[in-house]
């Protein structure tokens, strides 16, 4: 099963992955709080 049908993604949109390589080049910005997970989860939709 295309991992795209498991989440009803439609088909001209594709699942992948990136990773990012490399040295910073400078300092990362502050973190800010955690979301609630109601903020960050989306259930059975795209």
């Amino acid at each position: 099963m295309p991992w795209g049908k498991l989440i009803n993604l439609s088909d001209d949109h594709v699942v992948s992955m990136m990773i990012a390589v490399g040295s910073r080049s400078q300092e990362s910005f502050p973190r800010m709080g955690k979301l609630s997970l109601a903020e960050v989860i989306i259930e059975n939709s795209f």
